[in-house]
């Protein structure tokens, strides 16, 4: 265990709290997404499927946000980039699940290689 335990847990603290931008970017997507389809559809507002929404976003927000930053793209670039995968939500998901199947080649669920 390290003698100064102090520094890493606000290195820690200071990662996780800049990704909350990126997550709150995502989740606005996202939530747009929702009103959109509200307004299209005329369907009723559902606090759960907003809830469900948010939380898909979220996570494909951060999802985009780790592949961003392994590319070495800029801040902007990233937080743009979250806020659209937040509104695709599983869209942006299967799209990079296909990307990695056919990267390792391995067939998807519909069989193609």
């Amino acid at each position: 265990m390290p003698q100064e335990t102090g520094p890493i847990i606000k290195h820690l603290l200071d990662l996780g709290l800049g990704y909350v931008w990126f997550v709150l970017l995502a989740v606005w997507g996202g939530t747009v997404n929702y009103i959109n389809r509200r307004k299209n559809d005329k369907l009723p507002f559902s606090i759960v499927e907003l809830v469900g929404e948010w939380a898909v976003s979220g996570f494909a927000g951060i999802i985009t946000v780790l592949i961003c930053q392994e590319l070495g793209m800029s801040v902007t670039i990233t937080a743009a980039t979250a806020g659209i995968a937040g509104h695709m939500g599983g869209r942006s998901i299967f799209l990079l699940e296909r990307y990695f199947q056919h990267r390792i080649g391995i067939k998807g669920s519909n069989g193609d290689k």
